[in-house]
């Protein structure tokens, strides 16, 4: 789709040339949600591919995903047989359903950023233990974890001018055994729940992230029974009781298959 209401589109080498930021502009990542409808409050785009954070490395204890990495990597890229987990983060790209085309062109950045209730790759980099890389237009740079960043349906932690430059991945988490379950009512429908659980040996507990279900990511951590009757389920075209059901069934399916 057009967008014949921006007036300027910027592609800067180093983020630190962009030297103010308003609420009317937008970073431009793999463009296929950006693109997908109309943005009559954006005047200006300010395109990330130009800053050349589309790698896949190792970086002391942990796997780093660069926030322009298009998704296409993660289901090709000549992964360790020993990194199980890696399974979630393809599981996650196939729930998309998208065509070769768009997993070709989205990123892993915009995926988690654009904070959708039904993202898929966010529950999976919660479950994983994930660290965000944040930078903002000093060149400054914070972390934050996966659990923390998305606080609501399209809405994160990140303050004007700021944006996800990397996902870290601790090593030694890669080997956990991730079930990634999804129900919806097709295969390209939205999902009504999402559940991605793990198994932490060292603390010898069940990591469980819910979401589609619920307006952001929740991680769970235990050891026995899971409770949750303080969570606030998503009431809307299905029941907030309903998406409760459908996410107990989905966490048991994934337990019972973590512990085969």
């Amino acid at each position: 789709m057009d967008l014949p209401n921006i007036e300027a589109y910027l592609r800067p080498k180093d983020i630190e040339n962009i030297t103010e930021w308003s609420e009317n502009w937008a970073w431009l990542a793999g463009g296929t949600w950006l693109f997908s409808e109309p943005q009559p409050h954006l005047v200006t785009l300010v395109d990330m591919q130009s800053l050349g954070w589309s790698k896949i490395e190792i970086e002391g204890d942990n796997l780093v995903i660069g926030a322009t990495c298009p998704l296409i990597k993660l289901l090709e890229h000549s992964w360790l047989p020993e990194w199980t987990a890696i399974a979630g983060l393809k599981s996650a790209v196939s729930a998309l359903a998208a065509s070769l085309k768009v997993i070709n062109m989205a990123t892993v950045g915009g995926n988690i950023c654009l904070a959708l209730s039904v993202g898929t790759l966010a529950p999976v980099m919660v479950t994983l233990g994930a660290n965000y890389e944040i930078l903002n237009l000093k060149g400054e740079l914070r972390q934050v974890g996966a659990s923390s960043f998305q606080i609501g349906f399209k809405k994160t932690i990140l303050q004007p001018g700021e944006v996800l430059r990397r996902v870290l991945i601790p090593l030694e988490n890669l080997k956990w055994k991730v079930s990634y379950q999804r129900f919806s009512f097709g295969a390209s429908d939205p999902a009504y729940s999402i559940v991605v659980s793990a198994y932490n040996p060292k603390k010898q507990k069940f990591r469980v992230a819910i979401g589609a279900s619920v307006v952001a990511p929740i991680l769970l951590e235990f050891d026995g029974d899971v409770n949750m009757q303080n969570i606030n389920f998503i009431g809307d075209a299905a029941s907030a009781a309903y998406r409760r059901e459908i996410t107990t069934v989905l966490i048991r399916r994934s337990l019972d298959i973590i512990e085969q």
